[in-house]
């Protein structure tokens, strides 16, 4: 293997394990309407929840965005 192989390699390891550290860090988010915590895999029933994070509260249903905050209608 030469070294532009070696380093892409270095770096993608380097990416994923920093991903993973990130994903596996996060705290469960509480809906302000109803006060119930939402599970850290989410279902996104939206694409726009699916792109920019979100979901939709188990509890009373509330459209969250990604940091838990209800989302105001457009």
């Amino acid at each position: 293997m030469d070294g532009a192989t070696i380093g892409i390699l270095v770096g993608g390891v380097g990416a994923g394990i920093v991903l993973l550290l990130f994903a596996m860090s996060r705290r469960p988010v509480k809906c302000p309407g109803c006060g119930r915590e939402q599970p850290l895999r989410r279902a996104p029933a939206s694409m726009e929840q699916a792109m920019w994070g979100g979901s939709t509260c188990e509890g009373c249903g509330a459209n969250l965005d990604a940091r838990g905050r209800i989302k105001k209608k457009k």
